[in-house]
């Protein structure tokens, strides 16, 4: 009897203990009544894969995993849809009642992309609307005297800033909302979103705001504490109450999103600061609180409440990890690149800690992965090559084992491809130009095999033509012109098909003209100028569209300074010195500006020196020798700060030798040898040492080789 007692007793135990590690939950059709999807396989880190049954239903069974501890998706497959609440399934707590807490929510495959162009279309009209009439507001009270023409101009220069902010987050915005399952929200909620899909944006906010989300949140917070000293009688009551704020709360963040697609950041940042002001203690608010001042630059704030987050005593050690990241592309964005890399170290720490156990959660290998691309890009942006070059590698080596132990995750898959770009791109700049083919031919192979699988994904069709580009680009100085161009060209098609589905979309459009300007160079390198013209007008074209839209925007600025550099040196090809002329100076003048805005940005002072080089040489074409020297001394004068400043960059040490080439020429016209030949022995130099650091590069060899033969005459 003994026996039997002691034994149904290890078998309660061990019930109790199963039932822990066994979470069950369905895979639901997005906006479809809730109805199920069967054949969806879902795999989580230590649980074997499953497969939804004819009910939508699965049950994961844990070995080593107990309630209350994370559990981490490592994906979700249904052939012919794509997951639809990624955000919300990717971690999750075990419960104790055996109920995974959230239900994993699919769509069939292009439905996301088509409802995401749907509400770019909306926010980006509602947006446009919201900026022209800010600006009537200001033209208003300027004609009225109510400012004056100062204050009318720093106004008008802040709105613009803020318009741009905004639009740059229209993509995010409507990725967001596409993936809303209005099954699953609050009536509120719902009636909102759909009246702000049906483009009628000021009733959905009308309708939020009769609610009045942060008052009825604040006094659900109040009726929480007034109810906490009962707490076990009232844990009915509290638990429905925490569903309504939870709803509230998301009204709150609905009614923050569409103030920002209405233009009225102010309005949105009002919103979580009232949340905040209501509770500061509330992790989920934090987090969300400060993603929101991250992604809107509101720097202070962000930077303030991220440092709350990493103290906050409900955090895990791996969201204090993403909190020192973010911290660090905070520090980044503002400038503070040293800074950043001391907070990367704090994120390296904790995630290299977490990785250390057996088996590792592959979820903090890929953290410690990005860890080291941002180091890598840090130091990049700080011209340390060979440092960033390390830890593009470390981090291509974590992306390679999880790859090899995952091989169905695509975004362990899309990682791995980006890491080797990052390789490709340093080897680039150090000149190793055979291992940044390697790396570029492994992206541009990992990239083909994604798309070929989600052909109806416009991200993964982006990355494909941005992998196309880089092959070309490195063909191109490579002398392969026909590989180039094949490459250039495959690129160009996919940009064009991305951009004529969808013309509103400023990523596509800056892509297509970015695209235009390299087959336009590569036209030019083989001599065709005609076809180089006619890409390099397309390109101008789209970049003054982008500038004269977004006239603050110093990325559209710089490519649109760009474009009439290479049209200027077109028609200089084609003997139309005046006209060309005209466009360098052009362009000249929108580098100096920019360079004047953005002293700090080492690619706008290059920029500025190569305008001063196309201006000299257009001037020696015209016979204007002494105008010619002035600006090429101004072209020396700037490559030699650049070099001096970053001693490891070719590209600043290539474009040092060509200016002592172009002063020699005008010596050599001038009659002076003497100086010339100065000149040349710095500029012979200069080109010897890059040919040893680079023998596959053609251009070096050909110009060492012509500064050669001139010194010999002048002997």
């Amino acid at each position: 009897m003994k026996n039997t007692i002691t034994l149904a007793f290890c078998l309660l135990i061990a019930c109790s203990l199963f039932g822990q590690k066994t979470q069950r939950s369905l895979v639901r059709e997005q906006n479809s009544g809730k109805k199920p999807v069967a054949g969806a396989q879902v795999v989580f880190s230590e649980a074997n894969p499953v497969i939804s049954d004819n009910n939508g239903l699965f049950t994961l069974t844990f070995s080593r995993k107990k309630a209350g501890e994370w559990a981490f998706l490592e994906d979700v497959h249904k052939k012919d849809y794509e997951l639809v609440n990624k955000k919300e399934i990717e971690q999750v707590k075990l419960s104790a009642d055996e109920r995974l807490g959230v239900d994993i929510i699919v769509a069939p495959a292009g439905k996301l992309d088509a409802a995401r162009r749907e509400y770019y279309d909306i926010s980006d009209k509602a947006l446009l609307a919201g900026f022209e009439r800010e600006k009537k507001a200001l033209r208003d009270k300027l004609q009225k005297a109510q400012l004056n023409q100062q204050e009318y101009e720093e106004k008008f220069e802040s709105i613009h800033k803020q318009y741009d902010q905004q639009q740059q987050q229209l993509t995010q915005l409507a990725d967001k909302f596409a993936r809303v399952n209005f099954d699953d929200v609050s009536p509120v909620y719902k009636e909102a979103l759909e009246l702000y899909k049906g483009g009628h944006i000021d009733q959905a906010i009308a309708k939020l705001e009769s609610i009045n989300p942060a008052k009825r949140t604040e006094e659900i917070i109040k009726e929480e504490k007034r109810i906490g000293d009962a707490q076990k009688e009232l844990d009915a009551q509290r638990a429905a109450l925490e569903t309504e704020k939870r709803q509230q709360i998301a009204n709150l963040r609905l009614l923050a999103d569409m103030y920002n697609a209405d233009f009225d950041p102010e309005k949105a940042e009002s919103q979580y600061d009232q949340l905040l002001r209501l509770d500061s203690t509330d992790f989920e608010i934090l987090w969300d609180a400060a993603k929101f001042y991250k992604d809107n630059h509101r720097y202070d704030k962000a930077l303030a409440w991220y440092q709350v987050i990493i103290k906050h005593p409900e955090a895990e050690v791996w969201q204090v990890g993403n909190a020192y990241s973010f911290l660090g592309e905070l520090h980044t964005a503002t400038g503070n690149l040293t800074t950043a890399l001391d907070v990367y170290a704090h994120s390296f720490g904790i995630f290299q800690q977490l990785s250390k156990p057996t088996p590792v959660q592959p979820v903090y290998k890929k953290n410690l992965a990005a860890v080291y691309s941002k180091f890598g890009e840090t130091h990049l942006a700080l011209g340390n090559l060979h440092i960033a070059s390390i830890n593009f590698k470390r981090c291509n080596q974590i992306l390679e084992e999880l790859y090899a132990a995952y091989p169905q995750n695509m975004s362990f898959k899309n990682d791995l491809a980006i890491s080797y770009a990052k390789l490709g791109e340093v080897n680039y700049a150090l000149s190793n130009l055979d291992q940044a083919l390697t790396f570029f031919e492994n992206c541009n192979n990992i990239v083909r095999e994604i798309f070929m699988s989600n052909s109806q994904n416009e991200s993964f069709k982006y990355t494909l033509a941005a992998s196309y580009e880089h092959l070309g680009t490195i063909h191109l100085v490579l002398s392969n012109l026909n590989q180039a161009l094949s490459y250039f060209l495959q690129s160009n098609q996919l940009i064009q098909e991305l951009y004529t589905t969808n013309p509103q979309n400023i990523s596509f459009k800056k892509g297509l003209a970015i695209s235009s300007e390299k087959l336009g160079s590569t036209y030019t390198t083989i001599g065709d100028l005609d076809q180089a013209l006619s890409h390099f007008l397309q390109s101008n074209q789209l970049f003054l569209e982008l500038h004269t839209t977004y006239p603050q925007n110093a990325s559209f600025k710089n490519g649109l300074a760009i474009s009439l550099e290479n049209l200027g040196s077109t028609y200089t090809a084609a003997g139309n010195l005046n006209q060309a002329l005209t466009l360098i100076e052009n362009f000249n003048k929108l580098m100096a500006e920019l360079y004047a805005s953005y002293p700090q940005n080492v690619q706008f002072k290059n920029d500025l020196a190569i305008s001063y080089s196309k201006l000299g040489s257009t001037h020696t074409e015209l016979g204007n020798l002494d105008e010619a020297l002035t600006f090429f001394e101004n072209y020396n004068k700037l490559e030699k700060e650049l070099y001096a400043a970053y001693p490891q960059n070719v590209g600043f040490k290539n474009g040092l030798a060509i200016s002592y080439v172009k002063l020699a020429q005008v010596a050599l016209a001038k009659s002076d040898n003497s100086t010339a030949k100065k000149h040349l022995q710095e500029a012979e130099k200069h080109f010897s040492e890059l040919h040893q650091i680079s023998p596959q590069n053609t251009t070096y060899k050909k110009y060492l080789d012509i500064v050669r033969q001139v010194l010999e005459t002048l002997k």
